[in-house]
């Protein structure tokens, strides 16, 4: 099958969970015997040059100044910039290559989607999270008056904007049945399957600490529902705990607040590490409170594989079919997340290590690229086959 992909950024090197599946998917894709080319927007001249037949970059157009501020004012993220030369190869690629399926990952790579049309290609669309829902929680709009008023604008707007791409796809997948249940609730007449996150287990790791108190907060650093939570740990669980937790936060693009709590020693901060496995194996326990957000969290996905366990929310482990027990502990509330901590530092090192071993073992049962790869190739042949259903993608 020839795949062609539409990425929002370079997916290398693989600092976020939109990168990380990019740049592990589409390889096993290849791995299975398909041929798949990906185009992907970038704001980095330097990656114009490293264009190839597997990867190409697109810059996006800079728009006069009026519009690039109606759009600011008006539109959120998601509906601009864009780049009219993608539009352009997508279409002569579309007619030329002849795919056999055009894929749009992330809601905002919708806009590039070809039209259907029969003897076309399949078009497809992932949504990595309830964005909508999501930007109404996180109260998004990037300025300081009148915020309310311009995240209603966002919110409206933006539910216009899926609609309209997801009433325009063969199949339109999310993350998680969680995910899938609510866009079913609000786009009744899309055509929603389910796929999933991965991770790449790697092929050794280091055993648990002795020490359980070496915490590790992991994530974009400018995702306001992560900084929340980081904000949230520190100011209502750790100042109550015991003498002898040590707390390393590690992520991409550190907001000015993250730096300055990092001068303080609140923690130690890890701005944007490239190998993550050092991370991983200096620690004890991966803390993930988060409060708010959607889709599902790659990052615990990351760790378990890893074999370091979790503790986290509801939320946080919402949309992933892994059990309390299975690497993952679920606390919910300062008091509970609290106990939890505490328990955890007077657990013996085997239960800790068991845990973190059945939590690898079931990484390794369901979430794999290759996992991931070959049910998304399911949907799409269900999909073209006109059987498509949850049980076929799931």
């Amino acid at each position: 099958m020839r795949i062609l992909v539409l990425a929002s950024d370079n997916p290398a090197p693989p600092i976020n969970g939109t990168r990380i599946r990019n740049f592990h998917l589409w390889p096993q894709l290849r791995a299975l015997g398909h041929e798949v080319r990906v185009l992907a927007l970038t704001r980095d001249k330097a990656d114009l040059a490293r264009s190839s037949e597997e990867l190409e970059f697109f810059r996006f157009t800079r728009a006069p100044a009026p519009l690039r501020v109606w759009r600011r004012l008006w539109h959120s993220y998601h509906e601009w910039p864009v780049s009219r030369d993608l539009h352009a190869r997508v279409a002569k690629l579309v007619e030329e290559w002849r795919p056999d399926v055009v894929h749009a990952e992330e809601l905002r790579m919708g806009a590039y989607l070809p039209a259907r049309r029969t003897g076309g290609p399949l078009v497809s669309l992932c949504a990595h999270n309830v964005e909508s829902d999501l930007i109404r929680q996180t109260r998004a709009a990037p300025f300081p008056f009148a915020v309310g008023l311009f995240n209603a604008v966002y919110h409206l707007n933006l539910r216009r904007f899926e609609a309209r791409h997801f009433g325009a796809v063969d199949v339109a997948l999310t993350y998680s049945q969680v995910d899938l249940e609510r866009y079913r609730e609000l786009y009744p007449s899309a055509p929603w399957a389910l796929s999933s996150n991965g991770t790449a287990p790697p092929a050794c790791v280091l055993p648990l600490p002795a020490d359980p108190g070496a915490l590790l907060f992991l994530g974009s650093l400018s995702y306001l529902p992560n900084t929340e939570a980081l904000d949230w740990l520190l100011a209502e669980v750790l100042p109550r705990t015991r003498a002898g937790l040590s707390l390393t936060v590690a992520g991409s693009t550190p907001t000015p607040q993250v730096r300055a709590r990092a001068a303080t020693g609140a923690y130690l901060l890890l701005d944007t590490p490239l190998e993550l496995a050092p991370v991983y194996g200096a620690c004890s326990l991966l803390v993930v409170p988060l409060l708010k957000g959607s889709g599902t969290r790659g990052k615990i996905l990351e760790a378990l594989a890893h074999g370091r366990p979790v503790l986290t929310t509801s939320k946080g482990v919402e949309g992933l079919d892994i059990a309390p027990g299975e690497g993952i502990i679920i606390a919910d509330g300062a008091e509970a997340f609290f106990n939890a901590l505490e328990r955890w530092r007077d657990t013996p090192l085997a239960e800790r290590q068991a845990l973190a071993d059945r939590g690898r073992a079931a990484v390794e049962a369901r979430y794999t690229w290759r996992a991931v790869g070959v049910a998304l190739m399911r949907s799409w042949e269900a999909t073209r086959s006109g059987q498509l259903g949850e049980e076929e993608v799931g």
